[in-house]
């Protein structure tokens, strides 16, 4: 495939359903948006997923939509065509008192770390995203994070403390937490370098406010109908909801699929 164009797509709310995340991946990915993807491809467009997600949450989709290009954990590791280009950590002085800070606030926390998942007790919820996982004891810190998540309806609950890293509410019941700086454009700048790919010639589809750094770096940003005020807000081009056959549409108005 002659890559002569690049479009970087989030994953829930974008290329999923939001309201089908009980359901197999088949289901969460309307016909629609498979066969676009299919039709960018045919037309020269590289398809990267972009991602608040670890890389093990990723593979299902990957291999469903035959995808193997990534911007994953909020942009702190990206991989090209399986390859890893580069992987960030938050610096580990910053780790060990934010973890005693939500041990001592009870937070449902849990941290996405080069050797897999690592929870706190009361996270066990996490259990049902993944099996590898590494339970912390009281006197645990994990290394080499790549981010921290906290499953809550309320970023205050984390934001009014935690000054020194990023905290972004990800979705209706997650809040991601990653360095100052870092975002899923860090992800598309590198890409984008090692592709040799003009950024008029790059597009990202989002719905969430960690999408918005990635918006400012592409050619053309579009945000999906059910997406966030602040992310339509962003875009240069707000498409219709997942469910409304939003990205085919997109796709297919952009110009994409010629």
């Amino acid at each position: 495939m002659k890559i002569e164009r690049v479009a970087f797509f989030d994953i829930d709310g974008t290329l999923f359903d939001p309201r089908k995340y009980d359901r197999p991946i088949h289901e969460q990915v309307p016909a629609s948006t498979s066969e676009a993807i299919l039709k960018l491809k045919a037309n020269g467009v590289l398809p990267i997923i972009a991602t608040g997600r670890w890389k093990e949450m990723t593979a299902g989709i990957g291999e469903y939509l035959n995808i193997d290009s990534f911007i994953t954990s909020n942009g702190q590791a990206a991989y090209l065509e399986d390859d890893l280009l580069y992987q960030n950590y938050i610096d580990q002085q910053l780790v060990n008192p934010i973890i005693d800070q939500m041990r001592q606030r009870s937070l449902p926390a849990f941290f996405d770390t080069k050797e897999g998942i690592h929870i706190l007790p009361q996270s066990k919820h996490v259990e049902t995203y993944t099996k590898n996982i590494t339970y912390l004891s009281e006197t645990d810190y994990p290394e080499n994070v790549l981010q921290m998540m906290v499953t809550t309806r309320d970023v205050r609950q984390v934001s009014d403390w935690l000054t020194s890293l990023k905290v972004v509410q990800t979705g209706e019941t997650h809040v991601d937490i990653y360095p100052l700086g870092v975002s899923k454009a860090k992800g598309i700048e590198r890409i984008l370098d090692a592709l040799n790919i003009d950024v008029k010639n790059t597009f990202a589809f989002g719905d969430a406010n960690n999408d918005l750094e990635m918006f400012g770096h592409v050619g053309t940003a579009v945000a999906m109908g059910n997406g966030t005020d602040r992310a339509k807000e962003s875009a240069d081009f707000v498409t219709s909801e997942v469910w409304n056959d939003g990205i085919y549409k997109a796709c297919e108005k952009l110009g994409l699929f010629e």
